[in-house]
């Protein structure tokens, strides 16, 4: 397990250095349009909901291990192909080949450790295995940040030495790879029965009406704490006059990643999978309501509200990335564990996506308020779902009782 979360490390550490700057080198260093650069990079979250019902079964039928090493080498190669790959054909088919790369490697990765973790300890794994992502997305960020400020994409130099941080990203994913080769036990192979079980394996998964209540609640909460956070703050800094409004936001909510981290990891001995959801839900609803005053023309300042809001959504991003896959991997039968980590994953990658289309969309009609508005109704129906709690098996799931 430990060897799992040490090569998430390795990847965060590649994935920080080159993430954040894709568009940059797409439009700097590769020459197109910023519209166009951010239109491949958008194909990338597209291809990963395809991929997700792709990555299900065959979790289930060759193995986490399997499927992850597959997804590691798409994202390896997708990193060398977007440095270095001619024209603008290879620049698509490299964000789309990493984008199935992440759909494999995520879900099998959560199976992953749900096997490898006693189930009383899946909350405090999960919630750990959050906070080494962040950390590694974090440092590699500054990596990179520094590269591109000493040698800017806009130079001669920039544009020879830059691509280099996705060749070093394609390294760790090699490392990456070996430790995951290494690392912990396989899933048995499926016998004569468990495989005749699996047939229809997501027909029968999505008969189970309790996980497709988590699911929807899932993607209602992706969708106002993962994508509308990705946007809105952007468009409410704009409308203020006031951009370094995103840096202070930034900071605030890496540093209640950091620092919620320990109350995290004690609340995951202390509540149920359930309850933490339902925190989760409360948080990012209040991050999003303190915010409404503020576009309304009063309360706070774009600047703090904006502040608050990330700190609210920090710790909310702790409670669930603990809590769901633990609730998920304890209603998950063995033979569907991979469909159900990749319902998991496509629930939460839909509500990414959906974020920023809302965001969008209320800034056609030129009301943020509405968004905001959105967000607040969105947690309140996701906690309705999630206190309707009326299997047995979800309440077996759910751990602690709070």
């Amino acid at each position: 397990m430990w060897l799992l979360l040490i090569g998430e490390l390795i990847m965060a550490l590649g994935i920080g250095m080159t993430q954040p700057y894709a568009v940059v080198l797409l439009h700097d260093i590769r020459g197109y349009s910023l519209a166009v650069a951010t239109g491949i990079w958008a194909l990338g979250p597209i291809v990963t909901i395809a991929g997700n019902a792709v990555a299900g079964p065959l979790i289930d039928r060759r193995g986490g291990r399997f499927v992850m090493v597959i997804g590691i080498v798409l994202v390896g190669i997708s990193l060398l192909a977007l440095a270095y790959g001619p024209g603008l054909a290879s620049a698509m088919g490299s964000v789309m080949i990493g984008g199935l790369g992440f759909s494999f490697a995520l879900p099998a990765l959560a199976t992953r450790l749900a096997i490898l973790t006693p189930e009383k300890l899946r909350a405090r794994v999960f919630t750990t295995e959050y906070v080494i992502m962040n950390l590694g997305m974090a440092i590699g960020a500054a990596v990179g940040g520094v590269a591109f400020a000493v040698w800017p994409p806009d130079t001669e130099t920039g544009k020879s030495v830059l691509p280099m941080l996705w060749v070093a990203a394609a390294a760790l994913s090699v490392v990456y790879i070996v430790v995951t080769v290494l690392a912990g036990r396989q899933m048995a192979p499926p016998s004569d029965d468990t495989d005749a079980m699996s047939k229809g394996g997501y027909r029968r998964a999505l008969g189970n009406r309790t996980l497709v209540r988590i699911l929807v609640a899932a993607a209602l909460l992706s969708t106002l704490g993962y994508g509308i956070y990705n946007a809105a703050p952007s468009v409410m800094a704009l409308a203020a006059a006031d951009p370094a409004a995103l840096g202070w936001a930034g900071v605030a909510n890496s540093l209640a990643i950091v620092v919620g981290a320990p109350v995290a990891l004690r609340l995951a001995d202390r509540i149920s999978a359930r309850s933490a959801l339902l925190c989760t839900a409360g948080l990012w609803g209040l991050a999003w309501a303190i915010c409404v005053p503020t576009v309304l023309g009063g309360g706070l300042g774009t600047r703090a509200a904006l502040t608050v809001a990330s700190v609210l959504i920090g710790f909310g991003e702790l409670l669930i990335a603990g809590a769901l896959p633990t609730l998920i991997n304890g209603m998950a039968p063995d033979d569907l564990r991979g469909r159900y980590n990749a319902l998991s994953n496509l629930a939460l990658t839909v509500g990414m996506a959906a974020g920023p289309l809302l965001t969008s969309a209320s800034a056609v009609v030129d009301s943020t308020v509405s968004l905001l508005y959105v967000a607040v109704a969105l947690a309140a129906v996701a906690s309705l779902l999630l206190l309707r709690r009326t299997s047995v098996a979800e309440a077996k799931a759910d751990g602690p009782q709070s």
